[in-house]
């Protein structure tokens, strides 16, 4: 697409209005999240490609599609996971693919193979992440917490387990299979993608294990990541506050394209 041509303008509002209203009527993202994913998708259809746009696309109609699943297995009030995603998994998930689109335009010489690898490497981790704590979940046993291998609560932040690694597994395939049929990647750059997937998945099971803020609700005692619960405030017993869910989805996805482009360079 050519930003100057205002086809591709009409044609960027229609795509968008046409998935946001989609979106509305499945209940996969809320009127905030909508909101928000309107200037990431519109800075990927404008200054990328269709195929861009697709990718991530993908990423967000399977994820929405295996959480009503999750959902309809085990419930939403099992654990303590979001299934209509908000305006903050948006950017979680959104912010680094853009910004690597916007980066690829603002410096041209950047934009052919690091800025695919980037974007690629973004994406594929939170594809990769988010199917790995949906899928995880159905697990039929405790998970274990990556830092200890000690059994934990299902949702417990941090943890893992062998469906979640089959999830994100399959994730980061998906994204590579894409990739290769838009013509994005030879194979060399194909395992990039692959690689920095899984280690962007894995990245944000240690950060939600160690840094990311654990509370204690003071009136039912259940651990939680919110910071109110029973609707009182709860009491912090590990993280760091300002770091939640969103915030270590930001900077995995961040790590993700970094790792992508690393190996890029080293290898490609």
């Amino acid at each position: 697409m050519s930003f100057a041509d205002p086809l591709t303008q009409i044609e960027a509002i229609i795509i968008l209005a046409a998935i946001a209203l989609i979106s509305l009527k499945f209940k996969l993202l809320d009127r905030g999240g909508i909101i928000a994913s309107l200037p990431i998708g519109y800075v990927i259809l404008t200054l990328a490609s269709v195929q861009h746009f697709a990718i991530l696309l993908t990423f967000f109609a399977v994820s929405g599609l295996v959480t009503k699943i999750r959902v309809k297995q085990i419930g939403e009030e099992l654990v303590e996971k979001n299934w209509i995603r908000s305006w903050r998994n948006v950017i979680a998930n959104g912010f680094a693919p853009m910004s690597i689109i916007l980066v690829a335009e603002l410096a041209p010489s950047w934009r052919s193979l690091l800025a695919v690898s980037g974007y690629l490497g973004a994406i594929g981790t939170a594809f990769a992440d988010t199917l790995a704590t949906e899928i995880g979940l159905l697990y039929p046993r405790d998970p274990r917490l990556i830092t200890n291998f000690r059994r934990v609560k299902r949702g417990t932040p941090g943890a893992v387990s062998p469906y979640g690694y089959l999830g994100g597994t399959a994730a980061a395939l998906i994204t590579c299979g894409l990739a290769y049929a838009f013509k994005f990647q030879n194979q060399l750059l194909l395992l990039i993608t692959f690689a920095s997937s899984i280690i962007g998945m894995t990245v944000d099971s240690a950060l939600g294990a160690t840094i990311q803020a654990k509370y204690r609700c003071n009136v039912c005692g259940k651990l939680t990541e919110s910071s109110h619960h029973c609707g009182k405030a709860a009491e912090k017993i590990a993280g760091i506050r300002m770091i939640d869910t969103h915030a270590v989805n930001l900077i995995s996805t961040t790590i993700g394209a970094l790792t992508a482009i690393a190996l890029t360079i080293t290898l490609a």
